[in-house]
């Protein structure tokens, strides 16, 4: 059991967090600053200083929050498939209708790469993403057989192809035909896996 003051240090990181993703999302990350963050979180400068040293690290911590909450939208999604083929296509949906929500647009894909740069931007990606591309891709494997390749390479790839959609969607979020032609041609990818 947490002591009151434990709950008390998890609830003020919480109200920092939302307080930047709401920030972060609506003016971006240049044009908010650390004050106003607190401000909108209702702690003091001291309090929000005790848990995070700059607003990158802030940036950082959104960032995570998003990808594990994405993580977590995409699994279930795909819990839903019976067929290892339905879970791909019901992640690739949950993953495009992600892309259209303003804080992932504006934090993941536009402004957390550019923050925190592009490797760390795609470390933390794939540091969540690769399990469960490499579930799927299991999956798969064991539902319809599939070349002999290395799946953690095929992995790193597929996720590169995903950021890639991720982000053509997010910028380009009314444009139905480039939604569907992303969606057709990561599913082929992982047909030409196949045998």
């Amino acid at each position: 059991m947490k002591s009151l003051r434990e709950e008390h240090a998890i609830a003020t990181r919480e109200a920092i967090l939302a307080a930047a993703r709401k920030l972060f999302t609506s003016k971006g990350y240049d044009a908010s600053s650390i004050d106003e963050v607190a401000a909108v979180a209702r702690v003091t400068s001291g309090a929000l200083y005790h848990h995070f040293r700059n607003k990158r690290e802030i940036m950082r911590a959104v960032f995570e929050a998003l990808e594990s909450e994405l993580k977590d939208r995409i699994t279930l999604a795909a819990n839903r498939a019976r067929k290892a083929s339905e879970a791909m296509r019901l992640t690739l949906r949950a993953l495009f209708d992600a892309c259209l929500d303003d804080d992932i647009r504006s934090i993941v894909f536009e402004q957390a790469p550019r923050v925190l740069g592009w490797e760390q931007w795609r470390a933390i990606d794939a540091e969540y993403a690769m399990g469960l591309l490499l579930d799927l891709l299991a999956r798969l494997r064991k539902e319809r057989g599939a070349g002999n390749y290395d799946d953690r390479v095929v992995a790193a790839l597929f996720l590169a192809a995903l950021a890639e959609a991720g982000l053509q969607i997010a910028l380009n979020r009314n444009d139905a035909h480039l939604r569907r032609q992303c969606e057709k041609t990561l599913e082929a990818f992982l047909r030409g896996l196949e045998d």
